[in-house]
């Protein structure tokens, strides 16, 4: 065996069900890759990858990722089978792009954004201006709602105890 054994691709982990697997991700191509760069991404993965390149022990493992690297290029190189794939991954896309903003940038346990570089712009000085006097509205806005909350029950227990108070007089 040559030293191909150390510069493998990794192999997915074998809990990792199908519908999750994103196949542009998996042939190392981007969204809008042309049939002949998956083809090339895909002969390149499998000279690496190939079940008979591997020791006996690792055999099992490579080639359930062989059959990932088919499904794949079977999937993205057939043009209706490929907008069949992307309609279905488009939905998951969108949903992690949002989850994305919702946290922060901080992405959810287990999962890779493939758009988060490209999607992303870096903060110009104007932006961080804007985000800085958000911030501080979004706190003075909150600062007032809990005051008035406060004030609301403070004026309440007041007029609680004058209230009991004269009632306890007249009875």
């Amino acid at each position: 065996m040559t030293s191909a054994h150390s510069e493998r691709q990794p192999t997915p982990p074998s809990d990792t069900s199908d519908d999750e697997i994103d196949y542009y991700q998996l042939l190392g191509v981007s969204y809008t890759a042309t049939r002949s760069e998956i083809t090339r991404a895909y002969r390149a993965a499998m000279k690496q990858s190939h079940p008979d390149r591997h020791h006996l022990a690792e055999r099992a493992a490579a080639e359930e990722y062989a059959k990932r690297l088919n499904r794949a290029f079977t999937t993205l190189s057939r043009p209706e089978s490929r907008r069949a794939y992307d309609a279905t991954i488009k939905v998951r896309i969108v949903q992690d792009q949002i989850m994305s903003q919702y946290f922060g940038g901080f992405g959810m346990p287990g999962s890779a954004d493939p758009y988060d570089d490209r999607l992303r712009h870096q903060p110009t000085a104007a932006d961080r201006q804007n985000q800085r006097i958000n911030d501080r509205n979004a706190m003075v806005s909150i600062l007032i709602v809990f005051a008035g909350a406060t004030l609301a029950v403070v004026v309440l227990l007041v007029l609680w105890s004058v209230v009991g108070t004269i009632l306890g007089r007249i009875f």
